[in-house]
C-alpha cells in the first residue's frame, strides 16, 4: 500500500492498526514528531537497546512520528493506541506548534492518516466548521485511492514493483552548506512565525489533551524537544524561541509532565545536522544515548 518509499502516514496508520489488533504485552516508548523525530535516531531498535541499558529491563520503541505530523495527528494517534503500559513522548519543536484547526480537521475524515479521534473532534470542537464530504473514513479512502493510483500508476514512480518502507530522509547526508542553512532557517521563520502566533492556543490546547489521553490510557508521558539547528539564532530566532518555550514550560507546569532537553547537553555542531531539523549519523550517535537516558529515567518515575 506504499506510494512512495518514505510513505509515513501509510506506514503509521498500518502500524496502529497492528497495535490494536494485537496490543504490545512488554513496556513500550511511544514516539511522536515529526521528521526531526525521525531522524534523531538510526533506528528503533538502536534507541531501545540503550534505553534498555539504562533502564536495565528490556523495552520495545515504536516510533510513530512522521513528515510535518501536527499536533491533532499526535491526538488521533493516541487516541487510536490500545490501553498499556510504558510512555509516550511527545516531540515538539516550534513548527509542530504551527497547523491551524481547518488543517487538522481533514483527519476527522480520515486523511491523512487512516483513522479518526473523538477526542479530535472534541479539541476541534468550535474552532472550525467541519464539512464532511461522505461520512466515517470515506473521503480519506478515496483520497488515499487517487494519490496511490497518481504516484505508482500513472506516474509509475518508482515503479510499479514492491517498495520497503525507509524510516530516514536524510540517510547520512547530503549535509548543506552552512549559507544554506542559515538562508532556509530565516525562510523558515519567516513562515513559521505568523501561523505559530495565529494557531499557538488551539496547538497548546490539543497537545494538552493528548497528554491527558495517554495518562488516561495508562501510560506515561513525557515531551522532548527535537533536535535545531545552531544557525536557527538571531534577535528574531530568539525571540521566537523564548517564546515557544514559555508556552510549553506552562503546559509543562499545568500538567506537571517533563520537558526532556537533550541539546544542551550534546556537543552538537553544523556538520551534525543535514539542515535545520535533521541530523545525520553523527549527530544521531551523540542524540542518542542522552536521550535515552532521560527516557529512562522519566518511565522509572513514571512506574
Amino acid at each position: 500500500m506504499l506510494r512512495i518509499p518514505n510513505d509515513d502516514y501509510v506506514n503509521v496508520s498500518y502500524r496502529v492498526a497492528e497495535l490494536k489488533r494485537t496490543p504490545p504485552s512488554t513496556t513500550v516508548v511511544y514516539l511522536f514528531g515529526g521528521s526531526g523525530t525521525m531522524e534523531m535516531m538510526r533506528s528503533e531498535a538502536v534507541l531501545a537497546e540503550a534505553i534498555s541499558a539504562d533502564g536495565h529491563t528490556d523495552v520495545r520503541v515504536v516510533s510513530l512520528a512522521a513528515h510535518a505530523q501536527s499536533m491533532g495527528e499526535t491526538l488521533a494517534l493516541i487516541d487510536n493506541l490500545p490501553k498499556g503500559h510504558g510512555l509516550l513522548a511527545i516531540g515538539l519543536s516550534p513548527n509542530r506548534l504551527v497547523a491551524a484547526p481547518a488543517a487538522d480537521a481533514d483527519q476527522l475524515s480520515g486523511s491523512p492518516l487512516a483513522l479518526t479521534s473523538p477526542h479530535l473532534a472534541a479539541a476541534l470542537g468550535a474552532r472550525t466548521a467541519v464539512h464532511k464530504r461522505l461520512p466515517g473514513l470515506l473521503p480519506g479512502f478515496f483520497d488515499f485511492v487517487i494519490s496511490y493510483l497518481n504516484q505508482r500508476v500513472i506516474t509509475r514512480s518508482p515503479n510499479l514493483l514492491p517498495i520497503s518502507y525507509s524510516s530516514h530522509y536524510y540517510g547520512d547526508g547530503p549535509v548543506a552548506s552552512i549559507a544554506a542553512k542559515k538562508t532556509g532557517g530565516l525562510v523558515e521563520l519567516e513562515r513559521e512565525r505568523p501561523q505559530f502566533d495565529a494557531n499557538i492556543a488551539y496547538n497548546l490546547a490539543v497537545l494538552s489533551a493528548a497528554v491527558r489521553l495517554g495518562r488516561a490510557k495508562g501510560y506515561g508521558v513525557t515531551l522532548f524537544e527535537q533536535p535545531l539547528g545552531p544557525e536557527a539564532s538571531g534577535p528574531q530566532w530568539d525571540s521566537y524561541l523564548a517564546t515557544y518555550r514559555a508556552d510549553v514550560e506552562g503546559v509543562g507546569r499545568a500538567l506537571r509532565v517533563p520537558d526532556i532537553d537533550v541539546q544542551p547537553r550534546a556537543d552538537l555542531n553544523v556538520d551534525d545536522f543535514a539542515d535545520l531539523f535533521h541530523l545525520v549519523n553523527s549527530g544521531r550517535d551523540k542524540w542518542t544515548p542522552l536521550l535515552a537516558r532521560s527516557l529512562a529515567r522519566v518511565l522509572e518515575h513514571s512506574g
